[in-house]
C-alpha cells in the first residue's frame, strides 16, 4: 500500500501507534494506481489485524532446539524454548486525555547462547521471566507518554536493523512518541510529509560476560522518520549507552550524553559520558514504469566529529533492494550488511562495529547484539523470498561473521569466520490456532562451539499461537 497507493505512513519505524496506522488506512486512496480491489483487500486485511490486536489476547508457545540463527524482522531471538501471554487492550477516554494499556509476560530460556554457567534468578538464570508486551500509554495533545516492555525495528531492512532490531530482548523503559504519522499543519514542518518521532530511555538487562563491565547501563533510543515525497522515506536514528556500574551517572552525565559531549575522550581527559551509535537511512520507491520495487540503505556511525554539533562519521552500512509481484502476494529482497566501521573512502584500519573500550559487553541487551544479528565486524548478503498469502518464507545467507552470531562475549572464541546458511518457515492455521514450523541451518568456519552457539547450527522449531 505504501508503494502502490501512497499510504500516508512511514514503513521503516516499528512499532507505530495503532491510531496512526488506523488514520492512514482511513485516508487511503484506492484510485492512485494498480488494482483497486487488490488494494482494498490489503487494507481490509490490516484493519482486521488491528481490530484483533485490540480486542483479543494471545497465548503463544515456541518449541525450538537450542541453537543460534540469523534473526531478522519479526523473528524470535531466543535460541531455545519460550512462552508468552498477552492480554487484550484496555482503553478509556477522559476528556482530551486517553489511557490505554495491556499486560504481557514471557518465560524463556536464557537468550545468551554463549552462557554455560547459570545461577539464581534474573539475567543470570537459565530460565528468565520478562514483561514483554506490557504497556501503559497516556495520550494527550497528539503525543503518547508511555511505559513499556517492547522491541523496536528501526530501519528499512528486512534482515538487519543496524541500530535497534529484533535480535535482543524487549527494552523495559519509558518515553514519548508522536501519536500520529499524519503531515503536520505547521508551515515549518509540513515539508516532512507523514512523520513520527520516538524517544525512550530503558534499563539494560545485561548478564555479566566479562569482568569490570558497566552492568545496568541506561539505553536511550531516538528515531525520527518522515516521508517528504510519496516515493521517498528518510530516517534518523540514535542509540546510546550511558551510566552503569563504575561509570559516571546522574542527570548531568545523561544530558552530556544526549548532547553528544565527552565522547571518544583521550586518556587522561574526563571519562567518556557514553557509547553511541547514530546515523541515517533512506528508502526510495522505484519509478512506476519499473514495477513495484524499492531500494534502501542505512548508515550507522560509531564515532562523532564536530565540537558543537557532533555528527557520526565512521559508518556501518546496509544496502538493499526489494520487489513485489503478483499483486503484492510475493516479495523478494537482496540485502548486504557490513558491520565494519569505516570513514568515507577508508580502506585500512577497519574496526568491528558494536564494540567499545568502555562498555566491554558491547552494544548488547541480554548479551545479544542490539543491531544486526550478524554482530560486529561482519559482512553478510541475504537473499529472501516471501509468499505473503500463505506466510511462507525462504532465505539464503552468505558472508563472514567477525566476532560471533547472535550473542557476544569479548572473552569467548565464539563460532565465526566464513558462513553460509538457509532458513524456511511456513504458517498454517488449524482449529483457531496458528502453527509456524521452522527449519534453519547455519555453518561457521572458525571458533569453538559454545553452549547453544555452535559452528554448525541446526534449528528446528514450532510456534503455536491461540487468540482468546
Amino acid at each position: 500500500m505504501a508503494d502502490n497507493a501512497d499510504l500516508m505512513l512511514t514503513v521503516s519505524h516499528w512499532p507505530l501507534p495503532a491510531v496512526a496506522v488506523q488514520q492512514a488506512l482511513d485516508k487511503l486512496r484506492l484510485d492512485v494506481q494498480g488494482d483497486a480491489q487488490v488494494l482494498k483487500a490489503s487494507r481490509d486485511f490490516v484493519l482486521q489485524e488491528l481490530a484483533a490486536a485490540k480486542s483479543q489476547g494471545r497465548m503463544q508457545v515456541h518449541l525450538r532446539s537450542q541453537s543460534e540463527g540469523m534473526n531478522a524482522y519479526g523473528e524470535n531471538y531466543t535460541p531455545g524454548n519460550s512462552a508468552q501471554l498477552l492480554t487484550s487492550e484496555g482503553r478509556s477516554q477522559l476528556g482530551d486525555v486517553s489511557l490505554a494499556g495491556r499486560l504481557g509476560a514471557r518465560l524463556e530460556v536464557s537468550p545468551n547462547s554463549l552462557q554455560t554457567q547459570f545461577s539464581g534468578l534474573g539475567t543470570e538464570a537459565q530460565n528468565q521471566l520478562r514483561l514483554d508486551g506490557t504497556s501503559a500509554v497516556l495520550g494527550w495533545e497528539g503525543w503518547n507518554l508511555q511505559a513499556f516492555s517492547r522491541q523496536n525495528w528501526w530501519g528499512p531492512g528486512w534482515q538487519s536493523s543496524m541500530v535497534n532490531g529484533h535480535n535482543n530482548p524487549a527494552w523495559l523503559g519509558a518515553g514519548i512518541q508522536r501519536g500520529s504519522a499524519a503531515p503536520s499543519d505547521s508551515v515549518w514542518l509540513s515539508w516532512m510529509g507523514p512523520w513520527n518521532l520516538d524517544v525512550f530511555v530503558a534499563k539494560a538487562q545485561d548478564p555479566r560476560v566479562v569482568q569490570n563491565q558497566p552492568s545496568g547501563f541506561l539505553f536511550s533510543g531516538m528515531r525520527l522518520t518522515m516521508k517528504p515525497k510519496p516515493w521517498l522515506e528518510l530516517g534518523l536514528s540514535r542509540g546510546l549507552q550511558t551510566g552503569g556500574a563504575g561509570r559516571p551517572g546522574g542527570v548531568g552525565n545523561f544530558v552530556r550524553s544526549f548532547l553528544g559531549q565527552r565522547v571518544n575522550q583521550d586518556p587522561g581527559d574526563p571519562a567518556d559520558s557514553s557509547n553511541q551509535v547514530a546515523g541515517y537511512d533512506v528508502r526510495a520507491r522505484c519509478p512506476v514504469a519499473w514495477g513495484s520495487c524499492a531500494v534502501y540503505t542505512q548508515w550507522m556511525g560509531e564515532d562523532a566529529a564536530g565540537k558543537f554539533v557532533p555528527l557520526p562519521y565512521r559508518f556501518m552500512k546496509l544496502y538493499g533492494a526489494e520487489m513485489t509481484y503478483a499483486d503484492g502476494r510475493y516479495r523478494t529482497f537482496a540485502e548486504y550488511a557490513n558491520t565494519l566501521t569505516t570513514a568515507p573512502y577508508q580502506q585500512e584500519g577497519l574496526v568491528p562495529g558494536y564494540t567499545n573500550v568502555v562498555y566491554l559487553q558491547g552494544y548488547t541487551q541480554g548479551a545479544r547484539w542490539v543491531g544486526s544479528a550478524q554482530g560486529g565486524g561482519s559482512e553478510v548478503t541475504t537473499l529472501g523470498w516471501m509468499d505473503v498469502q500463505t506466510q511462507r518464507q525462504l532465505k539464503l545467507y552468505l558472508g563472514r561473521i567477525g566476532l560471533g552470531l547472535g550473542a557476544y562475549s569479548p572473552t569467548a572464541n565464539a563460532p565465526h569466520g566464513r558462513m553460509w546458511g538457509v532458513s524456511a518457515s511456513q504458517t498454517l492455521r488449524w482449529m483457531g490456532m496458528t502453527l509456524t514450523p521452522e527449519l534453519a541451518y547455519t555453518h561457521l568456519a572458525e571458533g569453538q562451539d559454545q553452549a547453544a552457539n555452535k559452528r554448525n547450527n541446526l534449528r528446528v522449531g514450532l510456534m503455536m499461537a491461540v487468540p482468546f
